[in-house]
């Protein structure tokens, strides 16, 4: 049923088999692969966020995506509404290589408004993954699973916007327990002057207690180590070197700062 829906199966033992991911301890046996994976997977980076993004945090999303393209980076996301759309989008856009973890079978899109999407990452050479067989409808709890696929699929994940209770926190917290870095942009003063709920997490991740942090994303303190937070353009390089010395505070006022 697979092959003749144009996928293949790749297994765990299979030298096309995302190296990244068979690094983790949950990694699937096997993967369900329409289109073209990532030609150097190391350099996979998964963009994530809530389903309810706010106007200047796409602004940060879309020039993040453009940053890693330009750079020859994979941009890993879950077809999702939001964030996860706007990265593949951007991806294509910017002719770079994208791949969609979905958590049920191909032989659907969901949701049904991502169909054209879908087919505009299969036509740009990237990749549709899942690991649940043909027919298998989407289900919530795969969705958990889903996440932490994108997470081990990628050398570190983006996490733009979420709220405290939010989807994406599940990516997250499988970034730090995978030993990848996480990267949270800082949300922009107006979202911050809004109180808007949907950057809560990332603001706790910034500014909140160690503990409070690592409450959030479910590790031990020492683990915050990989956290990244991006309060300018210039902290962007730590994600494309994650063990180079931090930059130095800046002192630069919120409202002057340069995301975007």
């Amino acid at each position: 049923m697979a092959l003749k829906a144009g996928a293949r199966i790749i297994s765990s033992a299979d030298a096309e088999y995302p190296r990244l991911l068979v690094q983790t301890r949950d990694d699937p046996q096997i993967l369900f692969v329409k289109g073209r994976l990532a030609s150097s997977p190391e350099k996979s980076v998964a963009i994530i966020g809530t389903r309810e993004p706010t106007e200047h945090g796409k602004i940060i999303a879309r020039r993040l995506t453009e940053f890693f393209v330009e750079d020859g980076w994979s941009v890993v996301s879950g077809l999702a509404l939001g964030w996860d759309g706007i990265a593949h989008e951007v991806a294509v856009s910017a002719g770079g290589h994208t791949v969609a973890v979905l958590a049920h079978g191909l032989q659907t899109i969901s949701p049904k408004g991502h169909t054209k999407l879908a087919e505009q990452i299969l036509e740009s050479g990237g990749a549709l993954v899942t690991e649940y067989r043909m027919g298998q409808g989407p289900l919530p709890a795969q969705f958990v699973k889903r996440d932490r696929t994108q997470a081990g699929l990628a050398q570190g994940v983006v996490m733009i916007q979420s709220d405290l209770k939010g989807g994406s926190l599940f990516a997250s917290r499988a970034a730090i327990e995978y030993q990848r870095w996480l990267s949270v942009p800082y949300p922009t003063p107006q979202d911050v002057s809004r109180q808007e709920p949907k950057v809560q997490a990332n603001i706790l991740l910034a500014d909140g207690a160690l503990r409070e942090k690592s409450d959030l994303l479910k590790c031990e303190p020492g683990d915050l180590e990989r956290l990244i937070v991006l309060r300018s353009k210039s902290d962007y390089a730590q994600m494309i070197h994650p063990l180079a010395l931090p930059s130095p505070p800046d002192q630069t006022p919120l409202s002057q700062l340069q995301l975007f």
